[in-house]
């Protein structure tokens, strides 16, 4: 028998909120569509009804360009965004940000990408993944979704 239960909750991967990675799906095949170019593309930040968040005629309840600091301007938006609504709707926040990164240690090049995080109000774990990008800002590659911790004390 296990003396410490506790220490098997904590080997588990932490649980994505339902239906999250098919919205992560959603959008990392909507910005590899053919004739797609996000060389200069500056990012959105998207506030979706859950219910609804999979229905692309839907409009969201929020939509911007990102400003600020990444982090405490995107909990500012989260906070916005939620005031919008009746108390108790779930959103799905999508932060699409443009950004690079360096695969294979500090001598390799820098390579562009569109970082794709997904938060749901009141989880604390989230999605993130990114499109890698050539040099024009094509898509190339669609990176697996990872779960994220979600720090929900700045809301």
């Amino acid at each position: 028998m296990n003396q410490h239960p506790e220490s098997d909750r904590n080997d588990r991967p932490p649980e994505v909120p339902e239906g999250l990675r098919a919205v992560y799906t959603l959008y990392a095949a909507r910005l590899c569509a053919p004739g797609v170019r996000l060389r200069h593309y500056a990012g959105r930040w998207l506030a979706l009804r859950r219910q609804r968040a999979l229905d692309a005629r839907v409009l969201p309840v929020a939509d911007e360009e990102p400003s600020g600091h990444p982090l405490t301007g995107f909990k500012r938006f989260q906070r916005e965004a939620l005031a919008q609504v009746e108390p108790g709707t779930e959103l799905v926040f999508v932060a699409l940000e443009h950004g690079t990164w360096r695969p294979r240690g500090p001598d390799a090049p820098l390579l562009q990408m569109l970082a794709i995080r997904l938060e749901v109000s009141g989880h604390g774990v989230g999605l993130a993944g990114h499109v890698d990008l050539d040099g024009n800002g094509r898509p190339l590659r669609i990176a697996p979704a990872f779960a994220l911790i979600v720090d929900l004390r700045l809301l």
